[in-house]
């Protein structure tokens, strides 16, 4: 820089210092006041720990995200997000400059010079950044304007030492101009517009509104939309195919879409929208017309986009970025879920289009899941992301597979916690989109569950070493059980339910059951207490369903006989209560006022019933049937004798239990006689009554009942939350 001037020596004589001093206290003051807010939040967070220390068996459901979604997830969704935003092709490149250069090749120009000038104004800021002592003297400079003898040295500086001026108008534009208007007040426009040249974004935007402020407001540039025009567009695409009509009729789509932008993305746009009409007719257009014409420049074989076959593919390649950063712009603007499923279902007509450019099929599938996952879109919406992925997911490269996979799966466990009743329907659906999805690779779909079965491994061996109420809230949590559950759906159905229908994702996921049920166990034993019994319910029910679709025995009878014989029913009487029924199904952890009530035992004890007739259902066809369930039976007739006088409906209901059973022993011993192989026939084993449907058999048939039954009830609790 040369030598240092005399204002510049003066400064850091009488200034430097002091503005020093000042940040670093300032400096201290916060870290201060951080730590104490931190203080403030641990004793907060003892204190509500404290209020339950006493007669603590347990951990408590959390309604937040617990240690599982934030450790477990947390590097996923890191990986997930620093995929979607990296872009292999056009790496330095961020959203508003492709946009950009999408509408600069569609009008023949480009837009580069206004790209170089910004990142030479940011290039020039990051230095003023770097450079600590220039900092403190601009920093500073701001503090002192009020002073007069500094005002003389400032207007002296401008006159008598140009190059130091020039290095504050380069480093520090925004104190300049705060100096400049103290010191002249009647300093012109041109000379504000000069010093704006070199300022970083911040000060030019203030400096554009000061300037704009003393002008007469200006006429929006553009042509004016009109219906006949867009009209006249759409005769002569469909009459002529016309690509010039075709080209204005994008543009005039990408100004509609562009209107709510911030920025100047549509100051020098050639059209302009007018009036709520013409935006709807220009976007209802243009979706309407893009598909024929994109078909008939670049025609779609075998779901594929034939490029060889298109003879202006380089023309057609600005045409469809354009189109599609018109329609994701858009998509994120809309709040009317009728409008998103419109734009969706139109939006699948392009998806062998969108699978030609990798950053438009990333941006894409994250506008997907942000919409999948969004509380404020219906059913219908999330069913036609889904059939979006799975369309894209089967035309698209393998990289955006893993991370339409990973996001489905990270989307439902972000927004799996159960609030209420109404909340389980929407769960169940997302998880229902989220199998679906996993049945389109097997390699990739055994990689994801592979991972993420393992991550749920971990944190409960950590929760099993560490004993603290901690490591039990990561585990007894509705993220943590709910990914259980989406696990034991994805293996059920493609191990089990459509195993036929796909013997090769069969056969590579069917090594994923015996991890995931050695997890589903530990979690039950972890805190086996009884009011912990909704949840150990939640977990037998998986278990129930993986074991019943896949055929693989689990020994699930014994856990559920624990919960009858728990002091609870044994030895403890129930306290009688007036409150409502329960619903098991959005609990984890009993309520504290319904703990040791005769309501909440009687709510446990259908379940538990109903539990025991699917266990007995799924083994009613194997042929050794009445050997296997001789112990369950002395155990829940041993029960029945002890306590069934304190729970006559339920003694009852047992008994008629107890009754299928032997009806269904009887039943497999007569066709276990017809048979001529010995036991040691192990084929021929698995083969006995293979074409008999476990539902026909007694204890089957009563199982269904049950489950009917519960079914209503459930019917009728919804009904009464959504009235309340």
């Amino acid at each position: 820089m040369g030598k240092v001037k005399k204002t510049t020596r003066k400064f850091n004589q009488k200034h430097l210092k002091t503005e020093l001093e000042r940040r670093n206290k300032n400096k201290k003051a916060q870290q201060l006041s951080k730590k104490r807010e931190l203080k403030k939040k641990k004793r907060s967070a003892n204190a509500d720990t404290d209020d339950e220390a006493d007669g603590f068996t347990g951990i408590e459901a959390v309604d937040e995200l617990a240690g599982f979604a934030e450790s477990t997830l947390k590097d996923a969704d890191a990986d997930m997000n620093k995929f979607i935003e990296s872009d292999v092709e056009n790496e330095g490149d961020s959203n508003d400059s492709t946009d950009d250069e999408d509408v600069a090749a569609l009008l023949g120009d480009d837009d580069e010079d206004e790209d170089s000038e910004e990142a030479d104004s940011n290039a020039q800021g990051s230095e003023g950044d770097g450079d600590e002592e220039e900092d403190a003297i601009d920093d500073a400079d701001s503090e002192f304007d009020d002073e007069d003898t500094f005002k003389k040295e400032f207007e002296a500086m401008k006159r008598k030492d140009p190059e130091f001026f020039e290095f504050m108008k380069k480093n520090d534009p925004g104190s300049l101009k705060i100096l400049e208007q103290s010191s002249d007040e009647e300093e012109g426009d041109d000379e504000i517009q000069s010093q704006a040249d070199g300022s970083s974004s911040d000060s030019e935007d203030q400096d554009v509104d000061m300037v704009d402020s003393s002008k007469p407001p200006t006429k929006p540039s553009g042509v004016l939309v009109t219906a006949g025009l867009l009209d006249g567009w759409e005769k002569e695409i469909k009459q002529s195919h016309s690509i010039k009509a075709f080209k204005q009729l994008l543009l005039a789509f990408y100004s509609a879409s562009h209107m709510e932008s911030e920025g100047a993305k549509t100051a020098n746009s050639v059209y302009r929208i007018e009036g709520m009409k013409i935006f709807n007719k220009t976007v209802s257009t243009a979706i309407r017309v893009a598909p024929a014409a994109f078909g008939h420049l670049a025609p779609v074989a075998n779901g594929k986009v034939d490029k060889k076959k298109s003879k202006k593919w380089n023309v057609v390649q600005a045409l469809v970025k354009s189109y599609l950063t018109s329609l994701l712009e858009l998509v994120k603007q809309m709040s009317d879920p009728t409008m998103i499923q419109y734009l969706i279902k139109e939006s699948e007509r392009m998806v062998p289009y969108i699978a030609c450019f990798v950053r438009h099929t990333r941006a894409f599938v994250k506008e997907l899941l942000r919409l999948f996952g969004s509380p404020a879109v219906d059913d219908g919406v999330r069913i036609l992301v889904l059939l979006s992925l799975r369309q894209l997911v089967s035309l698209a490269p393998s990289e955006v597979t893993d991370m339409a996979l990973k996001g489905i799966y990270l989307t439902y466990v972000r927004h799996s916690n159960v609030k209420n009743i109404s909340s389980l329907t929407t769960i169940q659906l997302m998880r229902n989109c989220g199998v679906e999805l996993y049945g389109a690779d097997a390699k990739a779909s055994y990689q994801h569950g592979f991972v993420y079965i393992r991550q749920l491994a971990i944190h409960l061996r950590n929760s099993m070493q560490l004993r603290s109420k901690e490591s039990f809230r990561a585990i007894y949590n509705w993220q943590f059980i709910n990914s259980l559950n989406f696990w034991t759906e994805v293996l059920a159905t493609y191990c089990g339910d459509r195993a036929e229908e796909k013997p090769e994702l069969c056969a590579t996921l069917e090594s994923l059951v015996y991890p995931l049920t050695q997890i589903v166990l530990g979690v039950v034993r972890l805190v086996p207490t009884a009011k912990y019994f909704p949840l150990r319910i939640h977990c037998i029910s998986q278990l129930l369903r993986l074991s019943s679709a896949t055929g693989i025995y689990i020994p699930l009878l014994p856990m559920i006989i624990e919960v009858l014989e728990s002091p609870e029913f044994l030895s403890r009487r129930p306290v009688k209560s007036t409150l409502k029924p329960l619903m098991l199904e959005s609990h984890l952890k009993v309520p504290r006022e319904y703990e040791h009530t005769r309501v909440y035992l009687e709510v446990v004890l259908e379940n538990v019933f109903g539990l025991l007739a699917d266990g007995f259902a799924s083994q009613s066809v194997r042929i050794a049937f009445p050997e296997w369930s001789v112990p369950a039976i002395l155990q829940l007739r041993r029960w029945r004798k002890r306590v069934g006088a304190s729970w006559s409906r339920f003694s009852k209901q047992l008994q008629g239990l107890l009754e299928k059973i032997d009806q269904t022993s009887r039943l497999i011993q007569q066709q276990r006689s017809k048979v001529d192989f010995a036991p040691s026939n192990l084929s021929g084993a698995n083969q006995f009554m293979q074409d008999f449907s476990p539902e026909k058999t007694p204890v089957g048939q009563y199982a269904a009942s049950l489950r009917k039954i519960r079914a209503q009830q459930r019917a009728t609790l919804v009904e009464a939350e959504v009235e309340n």
